[in-house]
């Protein structure tokens, strides 16, 4: 019974490596996959049409003094299989596999003069659209790695596993457009709730006091001989009581000197005195042209705007909008004074 239990737990832990080899294979040189059994199995998918490049699996293991077989079954598989050293990449065997229908099995002897460490490489891919599928066993002096727990290398997600809703192919074009499902009002609803703060709700232990007055009382009016009051609203909290209003004292007429007085005018403020304006200092100044002929123009500068000689034309533009233009043939001297 005990040896029946042992022989089924060992090849429970056989067909758990043999999954985990089939698995989990690298694709990085610096993070090989550790070959924990004599047999590994793999499956290469096919490329899409224009994708010429090659899929890249990397396994390390272990080789002590003397020969190492490596057997080979491959299916649809076109590619090379390589053996290095780990220490070095020093090329000891390799495999050129080309396709076929049926499987195809082939294997290489490698000698060792010492124990050392070995890295197998697969490179190749599938001739159609079909998988390819390869299974290596191991024998001679092959050391099996122990199982361990390694870091992952780096992973690069597919596009089927990008939640963008666009998925593209190997090459970059556009294979299918994944329409977003749409939100539900429940699923909306609870995310308003959530994102809203909580109203902060008032202890029900605490009693709200209502605010009761007592409801007000008319009286009668109250006479004395001298003031008179009245007593509007009287309750056992407050009680109000209006006064009659005050007569304003009696004042003797003012003379004849008080009204006058009063009805004086106020004095009249003196205006602000005129502002002198300041004079042009260009006033002085004048623009004189003088002819051939003896008539001589003169003109104020701050009465012209701009002159200047242009195409043989002595052009004078006043401010007011005149024109004045003279031949330069004709003109002797212009002159500023």
């Amino acid at each position: 019974m005990r040896s029946a239990a042992f022989k089924a737990i060992k090849l429970a832990v056989l067909i758990t490596c043999v999954v985990f080899g089939a698995q989990a294979q690298s694709s990085d040189q610096n993070f090989p996959t550790p070959v924990t059994t004599n047999e590994i199995a793999g499956t290469i998918r096919a490329r899409d049409i224009g994708d010429a490049r090659l899929t890249t699996y990397f396994y390390a293991f272990n080789g002590s003094q003397g020969d190492v077989f490596i057997n080979v079954v491959s299916k649809n598989f076109a590619g090379d299989i390589d053996v290095f050293t780990a220490d070095g990449l020093r090329p000891l065997t390799k495999m050129v596999i080309y396709p076929d229908a049926s499987s195809t099995e082939t294997g290489r002897l490698v000698y060792l003069r010492k124990p050392e460490k070995m890295l197998l490489r697969i490179e190749g891919r599938s001739p159609n659209d079909d998988a390819a599928s390869f299974r290596i066993k191991f024998g001679g002096s092959f050391v099996a790695l122990a199982p361990q727990k390694a870091d992952d290398g780096p992973r690069i997600e597919s596009s089927e596993t990008i939640e963008s809703g666009v998925r593209v192919n190997s090459v970059g074009t556009i294979v299918e457009i994944i329409p977003k499902p749409p939100k539900t009002k429940k699923a909306a609803t609870e995310i308003a709730e959530s994102t809203t703060p909580p109203k902060e709700k008032k202890a029900e232990s605490e009693p709200v006091a209502e605010k009761t007055e007592p409801a007000p009382v008319k009286t009668e009016e109250a006479k004395t001989d001298d003031t008179k009051s009245e007593t509007v609203f009287e309750n056992a909290a407050a009680k109000v009581t209006v006064a009659p209003p005050k007569t304003a004292a009696k004042r003797p007429p003012r003379t004849t000197a008080q009204t006058a007085k009063a009805t004086k005018a106020p004095p009249k403020k003196t205006a602000n005195p005129p502002v002198e304006k300041k004079s042009d200092p260009l006033a002085s100044i004048r623009l004189v042209v003088q002819l051939k002929d003896g008539d001589v123009i003169e003109r104020p500068m701050s009465e012209v705007s701009r002159f200047g000689v242009e195409k043989g034309i002595l052009t004078v533009v006043l401010k007011d909008g005149t024109v004045a233009k003279y031949s330069i043939l004709d003109v002797a001297k212009v002159t500023i004074e």
